[in-house]
């Protein structure tokens, strides 16, 4: 498995994990609203005649079911994005500057910021830039996971 790749990946779809969850922690607290609020006539759990069953009660269910999938979901996010915060810890600011600039912000133009701002040629940035994944890759899957890949 490459890792490097997969730290890449991660790092590129930073932004993306945090606005899913704040969307995700929206749309949960809304479903928890919906589980209260009655929609029904028939709250005593007794079955509605001709369909053989309690529409409040399936759709009690299918709330209960779909927000489960949803906690889980974002806490998956959460834990993405907590390895994320881990995995830049141990870098200097140079390299955490150097990952946010080309794979959280990205842009064609990444390269050319990082140049001007440290007064460096493309060649010495781009190396920085690998050697940064690199440590960052290592912080998060440790040193003897990537020389097995």
């Amino acid at each position: 498995m490459n890792y490097e790749a997969f730290s890449a990946q991660l790092l590129t779809n930073k932004r993306r994990m945090e606005a899913a969850v704040l969307n995700l922690t929206d749309e949960i607290a809304m479903l928890e609203e919906a589980k209260v609020s009655v929609k029904t006539s028939a709250c005593n759990g007794s079955p509605i005649t001709g369909t053989g069953g309690n529409r409040f009660e399936d759709r009690l269910i299918k709330l209960i079911c779909l927000c489960d999938e949803l906690k889980a979901r974002r806490k998956n996010l959460k834990t993405n994005l907590d390895c994320i915060k881990r995995g830049m810890e141990p870098l200097s600011d140079y390299e955490r500057e150097l990952l946010y600039g080309f794979y959280i912000e990205g842009g064609k133009s990444a390269a050319e910021r990082m140049m001007s701002r440290h007064h460096k040629e493309r060649s010495t940035i781009y190396r920085d830039k690998e050697k940064a994944l690199t440590h960052f890759t290592q912080a998060l899957y440790g040193d003897e996971l990537l020389k097995i890949s």
